[in-house]
């Protein structure tokens, strides 16, 4: 009896920490935020855009799908020699209610706090809209 206490114990944790270990940010690998947020994932992404494209004059997105996740990943778009720059960039998926956000740099770019600015501001969830 004290084995399968013991077996069922391990299985729960083990289910457990890799959702833990997801949800935190590791400046070390590059992932400065990782959250999920009420706000609707379309209206996050527009945000998003159109922030980022007040500060680079390329910026683009893609869609994709991972592990079986659809999502849009906006990034700085091409740089000079016409090549997609993925410094930074940030990936929106669906996220339960609302949408996940993932938000990448590489590590010692030292690039403007503006973007990782851009994106906080956006994921808090909309209570209406003027437009």
């Amino acid at each position: 009896m004290k084995r399968v206490a013991l077996m069922a114990a391990v299985a729960v944790l083990a289910g457990c920490g890799p959702i833990n270990q997801m949800s935190r940010p590791d400046p070390a690998t590059g992932r400065l935020l990782d959250q999920g947020t009420g706000a609707d994932r379309f209206m996050v992404l527009n945000c998003i855009y159109h922030g980022w494209s007040e500060l680079a004059p390329n910026v683009d997105s893609t869609s994709y799908a991972r592990q079986g996740w659809d999502r849009v990943r906006v990034y700085r778009g091409a740089d000079a020699e016409g090549k997609a720059t993925y410094n930074p960039y940030v990936d929106i998926s669906q996220g339960g209610f609302g949408a996940r956000i993932q938000y990448f740099e590489t590590p010692g770019s030292n690039l403007s706090r503006d973007y990782e600015a851009t994106v906080k501001r956006c994921i808090v969830p909309y209570s209406g809209s003027n437009d």
